[in-house]
């Protein structure tokens, strides 16, 4: 696992603010080399793009993640306290709608968004997903707390959902079914990533876990603050790792309706999901000890398979 990317140092001066990377690779050669070396340098929990990705999609893969990645990492690791961190989003945010003026045509001052908009002006993306996803990067410097699913899941439909969009317009879908079925998975990738990052989110001050299932199970919010790991907790993380897995299932009907190379991808997503799912498991639920993770071995196990597949599909 790679360490973090170095964005450089965001400025925040008064009312003046300047993000890290503005002025920098103002060409789109540049720009998306520099989107490249992003992806290559990820740290997650999924592979996102490899030599096995379409030449004709790679490169835009790799600009989309560019731009995730820093939009999340601006919300969760900007060393500012969260009232300043919006306003570094909020500068994101209006330099993206620069770059989308004149369908696609305007000029942003970061490399990222340059690209960006070169890849969402091939494929005919319209700027509500990009938004979606900076908005519930703001939503995390002010929702600490979620009360309830629904709200839970309005969540997810900002933070999660737009990604599967984005990647079904880079591979030429445009339809409703489709991004339907995708946020299933996609809204399960998010959920499995919060259960198994309980601690560092309360760390952060954030409490993913609806309050009405801890109601459900007399567990209380000073259990919470204070780590309890008991019967209850163990009812309660059930509860939730139950309900990604069924959304898990419900995704996988998309995979027979997309371009094979998205599908294996889809099918990777879906099974590195199902791995931290299967982590928090295998240490009885509690996720308060220690981090569940997927073991080296079976990443390993998890790349073979995704390479036969690839592989198989490349032969077509």
């Amino acid at each position: 696992m790679s360490e973090k990317f170095d964005w450089g140092e965001h400025k925040l001066d008064g009312d003046v603010v300047k993000l890290a990377g503005w002025g920098l690779h103002q060409n789109l050669d540049d720009a998306q080399k520099y989107c490249e070396k992003i992806a290559k340098s990820h740290y997650e929990n999924f592979i996102i793009t490899n030599h096995f990705t379409p030449i004709e999609v790679r490169q835009h893969i790799q600009n989309v993640y560019a731009f995730c990645r820093y939009g999340d990492d601006l919300g969760d690791d900007a060393p500012f306290p969260p009232e300043q961190r919006r306003r570094l989003l909020q500068a994101w945010l209006e330099d993206l709608r620069i770059a989308h003026e004149g369908n696609w045509s305007g000029q942003p001052q970061h490399p990222i968004l340059i690209a960006l908009a070169h890849t969402s002006k091939k494929y005919n993306i319209p700027i509500e997903p990009y938004e979606k996803l900076i908005t519930a990067f703001m939503w995390d410097q002010e929702r600490l707390q979620y009360s309830t699913w629904d709200e839970l899941q309005e969540y997810c439909i900002n933070s999660a959902d737009p990604v599967g969009h984005l990647f079904l317009y880079v591979y030429g879908h445009d339809e409703e079914e489709l991004r339907t079925i995708s946020d299933a998975t996609c809204t399960a990738l998010q959920l499995a990533n919060h259960w198994q990052d309980i601690r560092r989110d309360l760390a952060q001050g954030r409490r993913y876990l609806p309050l009405e299932t801890m109601e459900m199970h007399n567990y209380t919010l000073e259990d919470y603050n204070n780590m309890v790991y008991d019967e209850r907790w163990i009812s309660i993380l059930k509860h939730e790792v139950d309900r990604a897995q069924n959304l898990f299932d419900k995704g996988k009907a998309l995979w027979g309706k997309v371009d094979p190379h998205l599908a294996v991808d889809l099918e990777m997503f879906t099974l590195g999901g199902e791995e931290i799912l299967k982590s928090i498991r295998k240490q009885k639920y509690n996720t308060w000890s220690k981090r569940p993770k997927v073991s080296k071995f079976r990443q390993a196990r998890l790349l073979f398979y995704a390479k036969r597949k690839w592989k198989k599909i490349s032969k077509k």
